[in-house]
C-alpha cells in the first residue's frame, strides 16, 4: 500500500483502527526476543510506521514513545540501558521510513517537532570551533566531541530522515554543519562515527544543492592538505639544499646536489602504514583489508540444506602486506585481527585482500592470494575456495547495494563507497583463477546455454538454484566483452524480471509454471532491476576502455585491473553517484528503461514486463 499514491494510501489508512494499535505494537519493545534481535526490530519499526502515515493522531502516540530520549544533552549527562535501547530503536525507525511521498508524511511531523533542529544545534554547539585550516583528527577537542554518547545516534537519525527527504536535507545545510559533518568522516573512533558521518553524507548527495556542498567541503580539504604537504615539502627540500622554482620542478640550490632525482609524490593506493604505493615500493603487495562471515549462497534456494558461501565487505584501507605482518610481529600481546583493526580505522577485519600492482612478481601476489584463501577458510569454515564462491561473494555484495542493505552491521565501519572502490578487486581474484586454471572456455559455453534457454518452466526453475540468473549475470562481468554484454543485455534483464516475479509469488519455491502472470507493483522487481543496472554500470563506468574478443576478454581484463588503480578508483566514484542519484529513485519501469539506456531496444517499455511473463 506504501507504493500507491498519497491520496490512495489515506483512503486505505481508514481502516488502520485507532492509536491503541500502536500502543499495544510499541508495548513489544521491551521484549527481550525484540531488544536481541535486528531483524525483529526493523520489522517491526516498519510496520509501526505504515501505519501512522498521514494520521497525525497515530503520529503522535508513535513519537511521543521516543520523546523522553531525544533531548540529546539530557542524554549525554545521564542515560539508563532502557533509554539507550529506545534511542536504538529510534534510529531503526528513521531508517526503514519509505523513500517515498508517503513516507515523508512522517518524517516532515518529526521535523515539525524540531527534533531534527535540536539533534543540528547539538552538532553545532559541540563541535569544535574551526577556522579554515585542518583540524588535526586526533586534537582533544575532537576527542571529546567523538565520545559524546548521544552523536552516534544524531547521525545515524539524521541519515534515516535524510533519504529522499529534501525538507531534512535542507535544514542540515542551511544549518551549516556539512563542514563539520565532512570533518568527523575523516576520524577514525571505537564508535565508528567516521562511518557513520560517511553514510549521511551520502544520504544528502542524492539532492544536487547539496551535493554540491559536500563536493566544495570535500574539496577544501584535499586543497588545504595539498597546501599543507606543500610546505611541509618545501621545508624537507630546504633541508636538503634544494627548492622548487616557479613550474613546480625540484632544482638544487648547491652544485653538489645538481644530479640528485626529483622528487615524485604517490599517487592512486597507498599503504596506511607506511604512507608509500606503487611508486616508491613497486614490487610490494599491496592488500584491502576485509571482513567476511560465512552465509547461503542465496536465500531462496530450494533446497533443505542450502549452499554455503559468504559475503565480504570492507572499509578499503590498503595496506602492504609486509607492513601488516610487522605491525603484528611488534604488537605481541594482541590477536592478528586486532592489531590490524586500529590500522582499519577501527573497523573489524579479517582478511587482507591482496592487489596484483604493475610490477609485483606473481609468485609474491600467489603466496599473498594463499595466505588470502586461508584466512577466509579460518573465518567461514569454507573449504572450496575457488572463483565460483568469489563470483556468489561478488553476486552478494551488489545484491547489498541493490537492497540498500547496511554494509556496517557486522563490521562498525565501511561506507557504499569504500564497498564500490572493491568490487573490481573482487572481479580481479575471480579473474585470476580463471586464468590460471584456464577454464573461462568452459565457463562460457555453460553461460551461452543459460543465455540460449527458451523453455519457461527451466526459467522459472532456474530463479531457486544457487547458481540463478543474478549468479550467470555477475559472471558475464569475467566472461564477456561489453559488445557482448550489449547483446545479451535483454535476455539477461528478462531473466531477472521471471526471477523477481517468481520468488515474489513462491517465495519458498521450487515451481515450473507462475501462479499469475500480471504484471506486479515495481517495488517487487525494483532490487532486480537495480542490480542489472549495476552490473550495466561497471561495464560503462570501471572498463568502458578494455578491448578485445571474449577469448581474450578475461586476460585483458585482469591486465587492465592490474594497471589502472586510478581510473578504478574515479569510475567508482562515478558508477556510486550513477547508482544513488539515477537507479535508485526510479519509482516505475518505463523510468527505469531511459535511466539504463534500454529505450533503444526496448520500444513499449509500458508492456514489456507483461509481455515477458
Amino acid at each position: 500500500a506504501t507504493s500507491k499514491s498519497l491520496e490512495s494510501f489515506a483512503e486505505f489508512s481508514h481502516t488502520f483502527g485507532g492509536t491503541e494499535y500502536i500502543q499495544s505494537l510499541l508495548k513489544y519493545t521491551n521484549q527481550s526476543s525484540i531488544r536481541n534481535n535486528q531483524s525483529l526490530q526493523e520489522h517491526l519499526m516498519h510496520v509501526l510506521a505504515s501505519l501512522v502515515y498521514d494520521n497525525r493522531e497515530r503520529m503522535k502516540v508513535l513519537v511521543d514513545y521516543f520523546k523522553p530520549v531525544l533531548n540529546f544533552n539530557k542524554y549525554d549527562m545521564e542515560h539508563s540501558a532502557e533509554d539507550q535501547q529506545k534511542l536504538e530503536l529510534f534510529c531503526v525507525l528513521t531508517n526503514g521510513i519509505d523513500r517515498n511521498a508517503i513516507g515523508n508524511t512522517l518524517k516532515d511531523y518529526i521535523i515539525s517537532l524540531e527534533i531534527i533542529s535540536d539533534a543540528l544545534e547539538y552538532i553545532t554547539v559541540h563541535a569544535p570551533c574551526v577556522k579554515p585550516t585542518l583540524l588535526r583528527t586526533d586534537s582533544d577537542e575532537l576527542k571529546e566531541f567523538i565520545s559524546k554518547p548521544a552523536l552516534k545516534y544524531i547521525l545515524r537519525i539524521l541519515t534515516g530522515m535524510a533519504y529522499c527527504h529534501e525538507n531534512t536535507q535542507m535544514a542540515i545545510a542551511t544549518a551549516n554543519t556539512i563542514p563539520i559533518i565532512h570533518r568527523l568522516e575523516q576520524v577514525s573512533s571505537d564508535e565508528h562515527v567516521g562511518s557513520l558521518a560517511e553514510n549521511l553524507l551520502e544520504a544528502l548527495r542524492t539532492n544536487p544543492t547539496v551535493a554540491t556542498c559536500i563536493e566544495e567541503a570535500r574539496e577544501f580539504t584535499r586543497s588545504e592538505k595539498k597546501r599543507l604537504a606543500m610546505a611541509m615539502r618545501e621545508k624537507q627540500l630546504g633541508q636538503l639544499g634544494m627548492r622548487t622554482n616557479d613550474k613546480g620542478q625540484v632544482t638544487a640550490k648547491s652544485t653538489i646536489l645538481q644530479q640528485m632525482e626529483e622528487l615524485g609524490e604517490e599517487t592512486g593506493l597507498v599503504c596506511c602504514i607506511c604512507r608509500e604505493g606503487y611508486k616508491y615500493q613497486p614490487t610490494k603487495v599491496l592488500g584491502i583489508y576485509t571482513f567476511t562471515k560465512r552465509c547461503n549462497v542465496d536465500d531462496f534456494e530450494a533446497k533443505p540444506r542450502k549452499t554455503i558461501g559468504y559475503n565480504t565487505v570492507t572499509h578499503f584501507n590498503i595496506v602492504h602486506v609486509d607492513c601488516h605482518m610487522s605491525a603484528v610481529r611488534l604488537a605481541r600481546t594482541r590477536d592478528e585481527w586486532e592489531s590490524a583493526a586500529l590500522q582499519n580505522a577501527n573497523t573489524k577485519c579479517n582478511g587482507l585482500l591482496p592487489l596484483w600492482g604493475p610490477q609485483v612478481p606473481e609468485s609474491a601476489f600467489a603466496s599473498c592470494l594463499a595466505r588470502h584463501n586461508t584466512y577466509l577458510q579460518e573465518s567461514t569454515n569454507h573449504r572450496d575456495i575457488g572463483h565460483s564462491s568469489t563470483i556468489h561473494d561478488l553476486k552478494l555484495l551488489l545484491m547489498r547495494f541493490a537492497q540498500e542493505k547496511s554494509f556496517h552491521e557486522d563490521t562498525g565501519g565501511g561506507g557504499p563507497q569504500s564497498n564500490m572502490h572493491m568490487v573490481p578487486y573482487l572481479i580481479h581474484m575471480a579473474l585470476y583463477v580463471i586464468n590460471t586454471t584456464r577454464v573461462s572456455k568452459k565457463e562460457e559455453s555453460v553461460l551461452m546455454s543459460y543465455l540460449e534457454t527458451t523453455s519457461s518452466e527451466k526459467m522459472i526453475e532456474s530463479s531457486y538454484e544457487a547458481e540463478s540468473p543474478l549468479y550467470w549475470m555477475t559472471m558475464s562481468i569475467l566472461l564477456h566483452t561489453a559488445s557482448t554484454w550489449n547483446k545479451h543485455r535483454v535476455t539477461h534483464l528478462k531473466r531477472m524480471i521471471i526471477l523477481a516475479h517468481a520468488r515474489h509469488l513462491q517465495p519458498s519455491g521450487p515451481i515450473k509454471a507462475l501462479p499469475s502472470k500480471n504484471e506486479e507493483d515495481y517495488t517487487v522487481y525494483k532490487h532486480y532491476l537495480v542490480f542489472y543496472g549495476i552490473i550495466d554500470g561497471i561495464y560503462k563506468n570501471f572498463f568502458k576502455n578494455v578491448s578485445g574478443t571474449d577469448e581474450q576478454w578475461p586476460s585483458n581484463l585482469a591486465d587492465y585491473i592490474r594497471h589502472n588503480d586510478e581510473a578504478l578508483m574515479k569510475a567508482s566514484e562515478r558508477l556510486l553517484g550513477i547508482y544513488m542519484d539515477e537507479l535508485l529513485p526510479c519509482t516505475s519501469f518505463p523510468e527505469f528503461c531511459d535511466v539504463a539506456e534500454l529505450l533503444d531496444v526496448i520500444s513499449t517499455p509500458e508492456t514489456f514486463i507483461t509481455d515477458v511473463l
